[in-house]
């Protein structure tokens, strides 16, 4: 169980988890087996493991990290048109697992996600 949910945090989809590792995760995050598996990526789709990256106005709209944002593919928020920020503009340190977001800033200087906006480039 344990290392299914590591998977799920780190983004180690390779192989895809099975039925039986999504339904474990189901039964402790309270969410659908078939909801979970729509949320992996695409197959094959790669995934940067590191580092963690994040569209700060996505983040504020909606405070949930997008798995989309750890694709190899993704250039930057398509949405927003900015690229993506993979640490805090503010005092550089490098962005932890989003299952650690609780708070919505920076871990090491407190700086909000919403005000790091303004430091993601136009793409």
């Amino acid at each position: 169980m344990a290392s299914a949910i590591a998977r799920w945090e780190k983004f180690r989809f390779n192989p895809p988890p099975s039925r039986q590792q999504l339904e474990a995760v189901a039964k402790v995050v309270g969410v659908d087996a078939n909801r979970l598996e729509q949320m992996l990526p695409p197959a094959g789709v790669g995934m940067n493991l590191e580092p963690i990256r994040l569209c700060a106005g996505c983040y504020v709209e909606s405070p949930c990290h997008r798995i989309e944002w750890q694709f190899k593919v993704t250039q930057g928020c398509q949405h927003h048109h900015l690229s993506l920020l993979s640490e805090c503009p503010n005092c550089g340190a490098r962005f932890k697992v989003p299952a650690l977001w609780v708070d919505g800033w920076c871990h090491r200087c407190f700086l909000p996600f919403g005000e790091m906006v303004q430091h993601q480039k136009k793409i």
